[in-house]
Order: C-alpha cells, then structure tokens, then sequence
C-alpha cells in the first residue's frame, strides 16, 4: 500500500520557462511545451494530491486552480526554496511523504512506484548529475540542492539524516527538456507531434 503522499511540483511562469530552447522553439511554442508538460507530470501524481509551487505566477496558479490543484506562491527564493516550502505544505497538512517532481518530463508516468515508505527515492537524470524525481519523509529536516551534482549531494544529504537512499532507474523520468538536443528524441515527438521540424532561429 502506497503511504499517505503529496506530489509536489515548482513551476515558474509557463511563458518565462525553457529559455535554453529559445534556438529552436519561439516563445509561444515554449509556453504551449511547458504548459504541456507539466499537465503529464500532474497525470502521472496517480491520485495523490498535488500541491504547485511557483514564484508569483498567476498564469501558472491560474493553470492549477482551474484544475482544482492547491497552488502557493514560494516564501523562501530559489528553487531548492520552492520545494522546501512544498514539501512544508504536505507536512503541515499530514501527509507522511512529498515526491517532489519537476514540470518539464515529457514522459512523466506513475510516482507511485518511486515512495519506499521510510526512505529516500531519487530518479535522476539521464546524465547522473541531476535530480528529475525526488520522494522523502516530509518529518526530515532535508536541506535541498538543486543545481549541477544535485544527484551526488541530495545522496550525501540523505545519508546524512541516517537512510539508505535508492537511486531508481526510469527511462521516462530521466528525460527532461533542458537543451534543444532533448526535443529530438523521437519519443518526445511521438508526445508532442506539433512540435517544428526546423528550428524557429536557426544559428
């Protein structure tokens, strides 16, 4: 039986985000991709409740509330400061684990074989250096890393609180979109078959 759990998601604006894709997407194609995105990674919370986090986007808690999803704007900065301040939200309302999963996984499927009730989960990315998915005990005081080496440092961090944590294989989660070499994978266009043949600013 999967314990008592939330899926948290940091999201900012879907029209700021996937900067890096500027090459090869204009700005309305990235807003539609992160808008796009993020609904996947909601599909795949499976039931659980989902608590978005974002830094005072209203088109983003906009998105959420039209889908009867809790949405908070961050009190505390960064990144590693939007999940922290998810993951208080699901303590505070009770629920024993957050997956902390971010907006831009295409292939996004099922969290719920990723909580092992009394450790730490970790998805990362293709490259072992990032942390795609993350599931925890919400009663640890987690400090959080993410950036470049996040893998290796939230590992450290787990042991740190004495678990064991597991890093978890997953062809879908490990695919994010951060590059324009990411949109190529054909699985990807087999999602999004909207998506340009040739880039919109070709260097």
């Amino acid at each position: 039986m999967v314990p008592s759990a939330a899926l948290v998601m940091p999201l900012k604006s879907f029209g700021s985000g996937k900067g890096r894709l500027s090459r090869v997407l204009d700005s309305a194609a990235r807003t539609r991709l992160s808008r796009e995105c993020a609904e996947r990674v909601v599909a795949a919370a499976a039931g659980l409740s989902i608590i978005v986090v974002t830094n005072d986007s209203n088109d983003v808690c906009e998105w959420a509330q039209a889908r009867s999803i809790a949405c908070i704007t961050q009190s505390t900065t960064g990144l590693n400061g939007a999940v922290a301040d998810g993951v208080g939200w699901a303590r505070a309302r009770g629920f024993a684990y957050a997956v902390v999963a971010h907006g831009d996984i295409p292939l996004a499927c099922d969290v719920r074989p990723f909580i092992d009730e009394g450790n730490v989960v970790i998805v990362s990315d293709a490259a072992n250096d990032g942390t795609n998915l993350m599931s925890l005990p919400t009663d640890v005081e987690f400090t959080f890393h993410y950036g470049p080496g996040s893998l290796r440092m939230h590992l450290a961090e787990a042991r740190r609180h004495g678990f064991a944590p597991r890093v978890a294989l997953s062809d879908e989660w490990s695919l994010d979109l951060d590059n324009p070499q990411d949109l190529s994978d054909k699985r990807v266009r087999e999602v999004f078959p909207w998506l340009p043949t040739t880039p919109a600013n070709p260097h």
